[in-house]
């Protein structure tokens, strides 16, 4: 384990998860589990049940994408060892059940990056034919190593240079991936905000290379245990979303699962002068680290709804109405700087779901 690794859960240890009252605007946070974005009824609605983490179920039209699948909440504990969690999966069973989601009609997973947060429940969700085998899973580099004994051989696709927008670099030319017929996902480079700062200093953990064959011989079983530092971060994408109906794009969506430093993760400017963002759904965990994150994102989107996510305290185990805020994130500083720029948090506008609440949008 390096420096950094085991720095972390120190780190963890010293913050402390808060009430929700301790973000200014935490009305924006509804207190059922059932929310309405409205978007004047421009189109067939969109479902998305936010399940914690960077993890959604968006289904539009009847076909179906996941982003990010993660349900284990995992101990604090010092060098302990993590592993999917069944009491877990018997409680995220329960929430699909209850907002009669049937996740066996998913086209296709997109990963932003491969941490544990991010995909580590895959193995179960696919033993368990809750994901079916034929569901593409997109994601970066490392990916089909970490799921080599659980996936078929063409079911992980690497996102390639040549298919991935880049704002910093040489764009290639515009590549969507029709995950459905009536969804299409552009990936775009992207990147990981830091996980804390002690005296200015960013601390960013679980970067690197992954080692040699630690997945094939330690990830033998959906709820073998592995450690946290192994899974390493990769290439880190955010995503563009389209729902298109009779050749025509009801809906756009940008979807960004970690905090990012701008201009990475943004859409290419051309693309936005077509057709804006309808919905922007923003993570807020480490925003701190990466100012003036989210304001000028939400200045270049200029969305008419945001959805803001993984904000919620992911290390501890809570009833749907007792969600605390993430650890190591001040948010009454975020809310000053949303203020400060006139991106004022109101409830006609913004959301901030509960793991377990499903946002309507049309």
């Amino acid at each position: 384990m390096t420096r950094s690794h085991a720095l972390f859960p120190i780190l963890i240890l010293l913050g402390c998860a808060r009430p929700i009252s301790h973000f200014p605007s935490n009305e924006i946070i509804p207190s059922t589990p059932q929310h309405q974005l409205n978007l004047n009824g421009q189109g067939s609605p969109i479902k998305m049940l936010y399940m914690g983490c960077g993890h959604l179920i968006i289904e539009y039209n009847g076909e179906m994408i996941v982003t990010d699948p993660y349900f284990s909440i995992q101990s604090l504990a010092i060098g302990k060892k993590i592993k999917t969690n069944t009491a877990d999966f018997e409680k995220y069973k329960a929430i699909l059940a209850q907002h009669a989601v049937d996740l066996t009609k998913a086209k296709s997973v997109w990963l932003a990056h491969t941490h544990y947060d991010h995909m580590m429940d895959i193995p179960l969700l696919l033993n368990q034919n809750m994901l079916p085998k034929n569901a593409t899973i997109y994601g970066n580099e490392f990916g089909d190593d970490i799921l080599q004994n659980f996936i078929t051989p063409t079911q992980y696709q690497t996102l390639l240079p040549t298919e991935v927008q880049n704002p910093k670099g040489n764009t290639p030319p515009i590549h969507w991936f029709d995950s459905t017929s009536s969804i299409r996902v552009l990936p775009i480079v992207s990147d990981h905000a830091p996980h804390a700062e002690i005296l200015g200093i960013p601390i960013h953990m679980m970067k690197g290379k992954l080692k040699d064959n630690y997945f094939r011989d330690n990830f033998k079983t959906a709820e073998a245990k592995t450690k946290k530092g192994q899974w390493r971060e990769g290439c880190v994408y955010s995503f563009l979303v389209d729902f298109v109906k009779n050749n025509k794009i009801e809906y756009r969506m940008f979807i960004q699962t970690s905090a990012s430093h701008y201009p990475l993760g943004q859409p290419p400017k051309q693309l936005l002068a077509d057709k804006p963002v309808d919905v922007a759904v923003l993570c807020l965990a480490s925003s701190n680290y990466v100012k003036p994150y989210p304001v000028q994102l939400l200045k270049e989107l200029a969305p008419k709804k945001v959805v803001f996510i993984h904000w919620e305290d992911f290390f501890i185990r809570t009833e749907f109405n007792k969600t605390k805020l993430v650890r190591l994130t001040n948010f009454r500083k975020l809310d000053n700087r949303l203020r400060k720029a006139g991106l004022v948090p109101n409830k006609e506008n913004y959301v901030m779901p509960r793991p377990g609440t499903m946002v309507r949008i049309d």
